[in-house]
């Protein structure tokens, strides 16, 4: 997968600036398309994010289709932008539980970014505290979403030519 003769093939400029525009544009617009997904399941009692992976399909094709001379920094790259994706998914979801007037404080607050960069081992760890068997497997569930979109935004952005 990494092995150290995949770095050292060259790295066009075009397809680098291209994957970059076409990625961050997708992490972007998927990570606010998913979150406004998840908060509107959340509203009417589906506590599950099932749309992150709708995320990593944008991404992965995004990317897929931003290079011509395949490179695997491009789909480590693809990560990275999983990653934005779901910051923004964050924002965007607590934006519709909560209100958009809300948001300068919720972004200026270091107890959201802690929540974000932690919410799958809180979200693990308080089905521990009072269990419930439905709440248990939904945590499960967004856990096995999140890594299924970290491994499907990967490979879908490992077209080789």
């Amino acid at each position: 997968m990494f092995k150290k003769y995949n770095w050292q093939q060259p790295i066009y400029k075009n397809d680098l600036i291209t994957v970059i525009i076409f990625g961050l544009t997708a992490a972007i617009l998927g990570g606010f398309l998913s979150g406004l997904i998840d908060s509107f399941l959340y509203k009417y009692g589906m506590n599950i994010s099932f749309s992150l992976l709708i995320n990593s399909l944008l991404i992965g094709f995004a990317v897929r289709r931003a290079y011509a001379n395949y490179h695997v920094l491009y789909p480590t790259l693809s990560l990275g932008f999983y990653f934005i994706a779901l910051f923004f998914t964050f924002v965007a979801r607590n934006v519709g539980l909560i209100g958009i007037q809300n948001l300068g404080f919720i972004l200026t607050q270091p107890e959201s970014y802690y929540l974000f960069f932690t919410q799958p081992f809180i979200v693990f760890i308080n089905v521990f505290k009072a269990f419930d068997f439905l709440y248990f497997v939904l945590a499960i569930l967004n856990i096995v979403f999140i890594v299924l979109g970290f491994v499907s935004v990967y490979k879908l952005s490992k077209r080789l030519n």
